[in-house]
């Protein structure tokens, strides 16, 4: 039950990020081609995605550890900080998150903006080889996952501040990327709203390089700065009662036992 309950948290989370994210795009095309109105144009976009994420993982994070993308469970698993069952259960959860939001934006948004804008699927930037794009979104996608892993899974990282750390990657890496690659950096963002509006190409893209640059910044974090801690799972948070409760019983295991009392001495005949 407790496993259900963190798959349908990725759910739930992932499916925040990719509506805010892709109906940005498609909000922006309505106001500019339908109602011939200012917009809020790229910067607003790559708020709105950096937002719905931080506000995505303030939700779930008490219960899954607001992973919200396939790149950090599997990075996760190869760390060994998720078991393979764990691991799949995320990336499915975090799959069908995306994939209904994009269809539930389809299915409520205006055709014509829908139509338009793809969906609001990340696009490749015109004279842009796919090589040069792909390494794009593994130089972003490092970022993210080291930011991810200093915050959150680092037990002496400020777990507080994760999800706003995280949600200010996600707008720097938009910043830098977003006209090349649409700065996706997690195969998910990308894949829902590709199926919803049938536009497959490039796929290697925004899954090949999320992918290897989400190893390598977990990769990278894990031998630079957590070697010396054993792997430990990255779901939730201890919570206040359970560090208590851990802290007790380290007090308890370093007190050495008290030493057994001697008998009394019997006394003597001539007393």
């Amino acid at each position: 039950m407790q496993a259900f309950r963190r798959y349908l948290a990725e759910f739930i989370g992932t499916f925040i990020v990719v509506f805010i994210a892709a109906g940005a795009i498609v909000a922006d095309v309505f106001l500019t081609r339908t109602r011939l109105t200012d917009s809020f144009g790229p910067l607003g976009i790559i708020a709105a995605y950096g937002l719905a994420v931080a506000f995505a993982m303030l939700v779930v994070m008490p219960v899954s550890g607001a992973h919200l993308n396939p790149v950090i469970s599997i990075s996760a698993y190869v760390a060994r900080r998720l078991s393979f069952s764990e691991a799949a259960g995320y990336v499915l959860a975090q799959v069908a998150g995306g994939i209904v939001a994009a269809f539930l934006l389809r299915a409520i948004m205006p055709k014509s903006a829908f139509d338009f804008a793809s969906g609001g699927v990340p696009g490749l930037a015109t004279g842009l080889k796919v090589l040069q794009a792909t390494s794009v979104e593994v130089v972003l996608t490092f970022f993210l996952t080291f930011t991810f892993w200093a915050v959150l899974v680092d037990e002496r990282g400020p777990r507080a501040m994760a999800p706003f750390a995280v949600g200010l990657v996600i707008i720097a890496g938009g910043l830098a990327g977003s006209a090349f690659t649409g700065a996706a950096m997690n195969p998910v963002r990308w894949l829902g709203p590709a199926l919803a509006s049938v536009h497959l190409s490039n796929w290697l893209i925004w899954t090949v390089g999320p992918l290897l640059g989400g190893l390598l910044g977990s990769l990278a974090y894990e031998a630079l700065f957590l070697s010396e801690f054993p792997a430990v799972p990255s779901g939730t948070a201890l919570g206040p009662d359970d560090q208590e409760e851990e802290q007790g019983e380290e007090l308890e295991a370093a007190v050495p036992p008290p030493a057994a009392s001697l008998p009394a001495e019997p006394p003597s005949p001539e007393a």
